[in-house]
C-alpha cells in the first residue's frame, strides 16, 4: 500500500495516542463477535425424554423435553437444527462426542473501530473461538497484529512483532512499532473472503473526525452492500478494505464530494488498482470541477454523462490544441460517429484541424466515412514519417484520399526497406567475413537480404523464410550452404548460435529440402567432414590471405 509517511508523532502523544486503543471487546462487541462464526447447539441426554443443551448464539443453556419438541429429538449429531430457545440455525453436536475440543477451535479476520478525541483507531487481526467442558459457549479472544489511527490530514500505524498475544501495555516487550508507511492488513486487493474481514464498530465513524469519508456509500456502491444492512442468517457480514480506504482519505479528502456526486469508479480504481490517474485528476483542486480539470459548464455536462477516463483524455488532448470548442462539441459528435469516434479524434490532432473540420472532411466522400476515417488515419500517419507538410491543407485534407493514402503506404514501405537494406549493408559484411568459406566443392555464403531467405524457404519447403526479418535485425543467423558448381541453387540452409559476444558458435539447426521429411540423409551427417573443417575454421578466427581467400591448411596444422 503506497501512501505518504505517517505523521510524526512526539513520544508522549504517541504513549497517549498508543494508550487509548481497547485492550480488550466490550460486552456488546464480543456478542457481535460470536455471530461470526457457525453456531453450535450443544446437548447431552439427562433422562430417556430430556436433553440439556447449551447454545452458542443465544448463549444460554437449557433443557428440551420430548413429549414437548419431538421434532428436536429426531436430529442426530452434526445435523442441522433450530435453537429451542433463541430459533438460530446452528448445528447439534453431543457433547460427549469431544473430549478435545481443538478441532472445533476457529478464527476470522477482523477490524475494530473506536473513536477517541479528534482520532479514528483502527485494530486489525483475528477474533478466535475455542471451548471447554467449563464453558459450552465458547471464549472469544481478539488478537490484533495492526493498529492505526486517522483524522484528516494525519495517519499513524503500528505493527505487531509477533502474532503471539502476550498483552499490549506500553512497551511491554517491545512487542510493538511504528510503521513508516501505512500498511493495509490484509493485503490482497481483489474482493474475496481471503481479503474481506469481519467489522467491529464501523458505526464509530460517524461520531469521529473521519464522519465525512464516505466508506460506507462507497462500499455499497462498489460491492452492493451496506454496512447498515447486516445480515447473520447464512454467514457474517464482511467488509473490505477499510484501512486502505481511510488511510488515503486522510490525504485525499476530496474522495468525500467525488462518492456524494457518484464518481464511484474513481474512488475504486485509487483503493482496489492503486491508480490515482494524476495525468487527469488534480488531486491538490477544492472543488469538482477543478478536480476533473474542466470548466464548470464543461463539468456540469460531464455530471450528467459521466464520461469516461480515456473520453476525458481525448476531449482534453484537443481542448489543449484549441481543436474543440467545449465538452458539449465533443459529446456530440461522440454519439454520432460511435466506435469510429476515436479515429476522427486521432485525425484531427494529427492533421492540427478542429474536430468538427475532421468530421466534415470525412463525410464528404462517396464511401461510409467509417472507411474514410481509418484511411485518414493511415495516411497522416504515414505522411508524418515522410516528413510531408501537414500545414497545407491540400496535404493534411486532400481530395484524393483513397489514392494519397496508397501512394504513402507505398512510399513508407519503399523508405522502410531503405532503411533496413543500408542497416543490413555492415552486417552482410561482417558475417561475409566471419563465415564465407568454401572448400571441396562446397561453399558458404551469407544471404544478402530479406528475399534471398524468403526464396530459400519457398524453394526447400521449410520455414526459414519466417527468419528472414530477424535475420536482418540481428536477432538470428542465417546461412546457406551451395554447391559451387550451382552457388545460385538453394541446398542446405544453417542457422547459427552465437552466444557470448561471438565467442561461442555452433550449428543450431541445419536442413535441406522438406526438413528432410521424406527420410533422407540429415545434411549434418551427409556433410559433416566440410562442416568440421569450416566451424574449425571459424572458431580459429576465419584467418584468410592478403586475397581474401580463407586459409585452411593452418587451421588443420593448428
Amino acid at each position: 500500500m503506497k501512501n505518504a509517511e505517517c505523521t510524526p508523532l512526539t513520544p508522549e502523544e504517541e504513549k497517549e495516542l498508543f494508550s487509548a486503543f481497547p485492550l480488550y471487546l466490550s460486552d456488546d462487541e464480543e456478542a457481535l463477535a460470536r455471530k461470526f462464526f457457525p453456531q453450535y447447539v450443544f446437548f447431552e441426554a439427562v433422562g430417556k425424554n430430556v436433553r440439556w443443551c447449551v447454545c452458542t448464539s443465544c448463549m444460554e443453556g437449557f433443557t428440551v423435553d420430548k413429549e414437548i419438541r419431538p421434532d428436536f429429538f429426531k436430529i442426530k449429531h452434526k445435523g442441522v437444527c433450530e435453537c429451542p430457545n433463541c430459533g438460530q440455525r446452528a448445528e447439534l453436536l453431543a457433547m460427549g462426542k469431544y473430549t478435545n475440543f481443538e478441532n472445533l477451535r476457529s478464527r476470522e479476520r477482523a477490524v475494530q473501530v473506536r473513536a477517541y478525541k479528534d482520532w479514528l483507531l483502527v485494530q486489525a487481526g483475528y477474533v478466535f473461538r475455542q471451548f471447554d467442558h467449563e464453558d459450552m459457549g465458547g471464549y472469544i479472544n481478539f488478537e490484533p497484529f495492526r493498529m492505526y489511527a486517522f483524522s484528516p490530514g494525519r495517519r499513524v500505524g503500528w505493527k505487531a512483532k509477533t502474532y503471539s498475544w502476550f498483552g499490549r501495555e506500553w512497551w511491554m516487550d517491545n512487542r510493538w512499532e511504528r510503521m513508516e508507511r501505512i500498511q493495509a492488513p490484509f493485503q490482497n486487493r481483489a474482493y474475496e473472503k481471503d481479503s474481506a474481514f469481519c467489522p467491529i464498530g464501523t458505526e464509530n465513524i460517524e461520531k469521529s473526525s473521519m464522519r465525512y469519508c464516505q466508506y460506507a456509500e462507497w462500499f455499497g456502491a462498489e460491492f452492493g452492500l451496506r454496512l447498515c444492512d447486516l445480515e447473520w442468517a447464512e454467514a457474517p457480514f464482511r467488509i473490505a478494505h477499510l484501512v486502505r480506504y481511510l488511510a488515503e482519505f486522510t490525504r485525499r479528502p476530496q474522495m468525500e464530494f467525488l462518492v456524494k456526486l457518484g464518481f464511484h469508479q474513481v474512488v475504486s480504481d485509487l483503493i482496489l488498482q492503486g491508480k490515482a490517474h494524476g495525468d487527469i485528476l488534480d488531486w491538490n483542486a477544492g472543488d469538482p470541477a477543478g478536480f476533473f480539470r474542466l470548466s464548470r459548464a464543461d463539468f456540469r455536462l460531464f455530471k450528467d454523462i459521466r464520461c469516461d477516463f480515456e473520453e476525458l483524455k481525448g476531449f482534453r488532448a484537443l481542448r489543449r490544441r484549441g481543436l474543440v470548442r467545449d465538452l458539449a462539441e465533443f459529446v456530440q459528435l461522440s454519439k454520432s460517429w460511435g466506435n469510429d469516434f476515436c479515429r476522427v479524434r486521432a485525425g484531427a490532432c494529427l492533421a492540427r484541424v478542429s474536430l468538427e473540420r475532421a468530421a466534415r472532411y470525412l463525410r464528404s466522400f462517396d464511401y461510409k466515412p467509417a472507411v474514410a476515417a481509418q484511411l485518414w488515419v493511415d495516411y497522416l500517419d504515414a505522411a508524418a514519417k515522410l516528413k510531408y507538410d501537414l500545414s497545407r491543407d491540400d496535404v493534411r485534407m486532400p481530395k484524393d484520399l483513397e489514392a494519397r493514402h496508397d501512394l504513402a503506404a507505398a512510399s513508407l514501405r519503399t523508405a522502410e526497406d531503405e532503411k533496413a537494406a543500408k542497416r543490413y549493408r555492415a552486417r552482410y559484411r561482417r558475417l561475409t567475413e566471419q563465415f564465407a568459406f568454401s572448400d571441396g566443392g562446397l561453399s558458404v555464403a551469407v544471404p544478402k537480404g530479406v528475399q534471398d531467405i524468403v526464396r530459400e524457404g519457398r524453394v526447400l519447403k521449410h520455414c526459414v523464410g519466417g527468419y528472414a526479418d530477424r535475420h536482418v535485425n540481428g536477432a538470428v543467423t542465417i546461412l546457406f550452404l551451395r554447391k559451387e558448381s550451382a552457388p545460385g541453387v538453394p541446398y542446405v540452409t544453417i542457422e547459427m548460435s552465437v552466444e557470448n559476444n561471438c565467442r561461442e558458435l555452433r550449428v543450431r539447426q541445419i536442413h535441406g529440402y522438406g526438413n528432410e521429411r521424406d527420410g533422407s540423409q540429415p545434411p549434418e551427417q551427409v556433410h559433416a567432414g566440410f562442416l568440421a573443417l569450416w566451424l574449425d575454421w571459424v572458431h580459429a578466427g576465419s584467418p584468410r590471405d592478403k586475397d581474401g581467400q580463407p586459409v585452411v591448411k593452418e587451421v588443420t596444422a593448428a
